[in-house]
């Protein structure tokens, strides 16, 4: 006896909030406090994870006590928990998150899953990787000006157009200048100058919990920023 799992289209390409929840069928909804983890590397669950709201972060930890900042999920995203636990990385909710779970088929032989699932899933890989190949190259050839830009135009990008107000450049932001910092192989203390230089520069500006862009077309031809490596074609 099989067990049929259903997903509709998700939209991650799009910020559209309501679009991505009406598509969602089948998942069981879950929601996450700030600080709440997610999901660590010892829980022995299978599990595909696709975020409806909110901020999370995937991350692990050196023996030293540093923490690795992996990647920053967003809604849209999807956690492939079999992934996490190879990596052996721990996600935890930023801000309030509220995701759609459903079984991961890859590690259950009796679920009947749908192509388009199967689509799905295959693309949201390839986005991460995508994501993961364009971090290393952050971490190991730009200046920490440029990695840190890079990172916050990532972020603005997969985020959509700004619901804050007309005509904003910019986003709300969770994160903590560790949280940055941690993302970019930085210091705290470094990432706080670097905002600083980019807000005497009239690049951005980074202050309570808003970022907003002064000059992105300028920010973006400084870090050498091609948005084109968040979307793969569909399979």
């Amino acid at each position: 006896m099989t067990t049929q799992v259903s997903i509709g289209r998700l939209q991650t390409s799009s910020p559209d909030l309501s679009r991505q929840k009406s598509e969602l069928t089948g998942g069981i909804p879950r929601t996450y406090a700030p600080g709440e983890t997610i999901y660590d590397y010892e829980d022995d669950t299978p599990r595909l994870l696709f975020l409806v709201s909110g901020w999370a972060v995937s991350s692990k930890m050196l023996p030293n006590g540093t923490r690795i900042v992996i990647e920053f999920a967003l809604r849209g995203d999807m956690i492939s928990t079999p992934s996490v636990e190879l990596a052996r990385e721990t996600v935890q909710a930023i801000s309030k998150v509220t995701v759609m779970e459903f079984p991961d088929f890859t590690s259950h032989a009796s679920l009947d899953v749908s192509s388009r699932l199967y689509r799905i899933v295959l693309t949201e890989m390839m986005r991460r990787q995508a994501r993961m190949s364009e971090r290393l190259a952050n971490i190991g050839r730009r200046d920490a000006l440029e990695r840190t830009g890079h990172l916050l135009l990532e972020l603005a990008t997969r985020l959509g157009p700004s619901r804050l107000k007309p005509n904003f450049d910019g986003f709300e932001c969770p994160l903590t200048q560790a949280d940055i910092g941690d993302a970019v192989g930085l210091s705290t203390v470094h990432i706080n100058r670097v905002l600083r230089d980019m807000r005497v520069g009239g690049l951005l500006s980074f202050r309570n919990g808003i970022v907003e862009f002064l000059d992105r077309h300028k920010l973006a031809e400084l870090v050498d920023f091609d948005e084109t490596y968040f979307a793969p074609h569909m399979i």
